[in-house]
């Protein structure tokens, strides 16, 4: 029996689920056949979830008030024509594109079989707890249950005439899938575990029961004996396949053969050196910074652009609003300030891919200073803010951020005016040089001497 004899109805349900629902529909689009619809059941997003949706050619997407799991399966289902029908959450990317034929394959010629529930694997970066739970759940021995009730409709698929005896309880608030897995169990029916069928989960089963000390202990033993199934980052999420876009923010105008226009043409150099940099945007009052460098143009010239309380953050996220109007919609925003003369080598490269594969919401250096700092405190007096008077051996630094050279954020949280999220990561450097930008007062003299000695 074929899977390309079949309609496969795709259900999958959101909620907030931006950050995660383009890598889940990419993959999906890119299975080895074609005979599938993808229904999205989007209980009232708040984000892009609905928006980045719409991209993909899904069949439809309905719009629900009030989420209960079962309900809002039982929906989408019903909007639905095919004759087998497959769940995925959102936050769940099917790491092959043979995902649907290894679920699908179990129905053949096997009457007896209710659903099939595939392997759900931990990203590198997923948290100890939620390691422990999927690689405990989630083993690599296919199963046939008899008595066994478990189900777990985050990678599942059942046919409609299952279906059709057992919809999906639409009172319950929780673990409709285990309920739905005893009504069928009982009824004579199987559940098979299929392990082949895999896709990437980020969040975990059970995190709340144990303390995070005892999870991170099973979560380590765990991943030593399963290096194979999150050794790397699912291909979706690798830098190489994400659209990265650099945004550079020109406050005034530029005169030709000056140092800022030669710092510029020097920023959009090392840009289009990086291996995972797509697309290049100048944000000035003037579409010829743009031009002269060979990048696209975002002008800064609309009203919006020039509200008094404008700040770095309002500019970024006005520009990703901009470039997603015109139907580019970039999964990392790499901000870059033009006037640092001295980067270090690849420094772009590596700060995607410390973005992508430690799941980062932001990644940015820093300057490490071990120097003595003073700061006014609300009495009008100083406080002392670095650590002592000790070897800089025995003191901790004081982390200088330095977006200007380079700062990779997730357009999550461009989007909500942030140029950097909660989960940051820092690349220390070390050498002062990297530090100088031709803004600070005298800095112009030394960096057209260390320039003429290049």
């Amino acid at each position: 029996m074929s899977l390309n004899n079949h309609k496969i109805s795709i259900i999958i349900r959101t909620y907030n689920e931006e950050r995660w629902i383009a890598h889940c529909l990419r993959v999906i689009f890119s299975q080895d056949f074609d005979n599938f619809e993808v229904i999205v059941v989007d209980n009232n997003s708040s984000d892009h979830t609905v928006e980045i949706a719409k991209r993909y050619p899904v069949t439809s997407i309905i719009n629900i008030d009030k989420f209960i799991p079962g309900k809002a399966i039982n929906d989408g289902i019903r909007a639905s024509t095919g004759n087998y029908i497959v769940c995925i959450s959102a936050h769940c990317i099917p790491k092959n594109n043979q995902w649907l034929d290894n679920l699908f394959s179990n129905f053949k010629d096997n009457k007896k079989i209710a659903g099939v529930y595939g392997r759900q694997l931990p990203l590198s970066y997923t948290s100890d707890a939620d390691k422990r739970d999927l690689l405990i759940t989630f083993g690599q021995d296919k199963k046939i249950q008899v008595k066994d009730y478990f189900f777990h409709n985050a990678n599942s698929m059942f046919s409609r005439d299952i279906w059709n005896k057992f919809p999906f309880d639409e009172d319950a608030t929780n673990i409709e899938d285990r309920i739905w897995g005893k009504e069928v169990t009982q009824a004579g029916y199987q559940i098979i575990y299929e392990p082949s069928a895999q896709v990437y989960h980020y969040h975990g089963l059970h995190q709340h029961e144990n303390s995070s000390n005892r999870a991170k202990g099973i979560a380590t033993i765990l991943e030593d004996l399963d290096k194979d199934s999150i050794g790397d980052l699912p291909e979706p999420l690798k830098p190489e396949n994400i659209n990265v876009a650099s945004i550079l923010l020109v406050n005034k105008t530029i005169n030709e053969n000056s140092m800022e226009s030669r710092l510029l043409l020097d920023s959009v150099k090392n840009l289009k050196q990086s291996s995972f940099v797509n697309e290049i945007y100048i944000a000035s009052y003037d579409e010829d910074d743009a031009t002269s460098t060979g990048v696209q143009w975002i002008d800064r010239n609309q009203a919006v652009f020039n509200a008094d309380d404008i700040n770095v953050e309002k500019l970024l996220s006005l520009s990703l609003k901009e470039i997603e109007s015109k139907g580019t919609f970039p999964e990392v925003i790499l901000y870059v300030n033009h006037h640092y003369p001295f980067r270090p080598k690849n420094l772009f490269n590596e700060l995607v891919l410390e973005l992508q594969y430690m799941g980062l919401s932001s990644v940015f250096p820093c300057f490490v200073d071990y120097g003595h700092y003073w700061q006014k405190d609300t009495n009008n007096g100083f406080l002392k803010i670095d650590s002592s008077m000790d070897s800089r051996i025995n003191r901790e630094p004081i982390m200088r951020a330095l977006y200007g050279l380079g700062c990779a954020t997730s357009s999550v949280e461009i989007r909500k005016g942030n140029i950097t999220g909660d989960n940051v990561g820092i690349i220390p450097i070390d050498n002062y040089q990297y530090t100088l930008n031709n803004r600070e007062t005298g800095s112009q003299e030394i960096i057209e001497k260390i320039k003429k000695y290049e």
